[in-house]
């Protein structure tokens, strides 16, 4: 005979529970908390995460390095911790954002012409295979499955831009033109205006020494291969006398 185990549950005690079991008054939850949840798990995607971490980063670890770094090093330790989670968090969110909205623009079961022999690079490679026979068959599910993919895929491939481009071109060089206009408010008690001012006089300051270095050196380098070039021509024509 076969025992069901429902009929076996249905007669234990429902105060009875087991150690990992969820407790028995979980429906007492107001209906408010499962609303938000359930919000949140829809329209908070990862540019919104990232720009919360990057807040609660912001209004943290300052506080943070002002407490625990050593006494010399306080305020520079939260000036950068905060210049950091501030330029970290411009670049987070805006590529997040941008690559996520282009995944949901070229991944798109909803999309008009799907039977075009016209296939774009993303479609072509990333979209899933079964996402179209499921559109066909479950609309509702297709849509909500595409959505969770196309952030999870957006999200793979923003971290691999902000890798190998925005952190060494973004990130470094913003984070330092925010650590020295906080330092300027801060330790030099200028005004905002003015530290803006003098921060950005520096760095079109060092642009201009550095395309300035960089003229020189291809100048520098052209002379040099112009010389070798003459050289070669000189003792071409010096080997030409002598076997004349």
């Amino acid at each position: 005979m076969k025992i069901c185990s429902t009929s076996i549950n249905n007669n234990r005690n429902s105060s009875v529970q087991s150690f990992k079991a969820i407790p028995a008054d979980y429906h007492k939850l107001p209906r408010w908390l499962g609303a938000i949840g359930k919000s949140v798990g829809e329209f908070v995607g990862m540019p919104e995460q990232k720009l919360l971490l990057a807040t609660t980063a912001l209004m943290i670890q300052p506080f943070v390095d002002l407490k625990h770094a050593d006494p010399d090093q306080k305020e520079n330790a939260a000036i950068k911790s905060a210049s950091k989670a501030i330029a970290g968090g411009i670049s987070g969110v805006t590529i997040r954002a941008l690559v996520i909205n282009m995944m949901n623009k070229h991944l798109d079961v909803t999309n008009k012409g799907l039977d075009s022999p016209k296939v774009d690079i993303i479609r072509k490679y990333l979209m899933p295979s079964n996402a179209l026979e499921m559109y066909k068959t479950h609309p509702s599910l297709a849509i909500r499955r595409m959505k969770q993919y196309n952030m999870t895929v957006g999200s793979l491939a923003a971290m691999l831009v902000m890798m190998l481009f925005t952190n060494k071109w973004f990130d470094v060089p913003v984070t330092a033109g925010l650590q020295d206009f906080i330092s300027g408010i801060v330790k030099e008690k200028k005004t905002w205006t003015r530290s803006l001012h003098d921060v950005v006089e520096d760095r079109r300051n060092k642009i201009a020494d550095k395309i300035e270095k960089t003229k020189r050196n291809i100048v520098n380098k052209r002379n040099k291969i112009k010389q070798i070039i003459l050289t070669i021509k000189s003792t071409d024509i010096n080997q030409t006398d002598r076997e004349k």
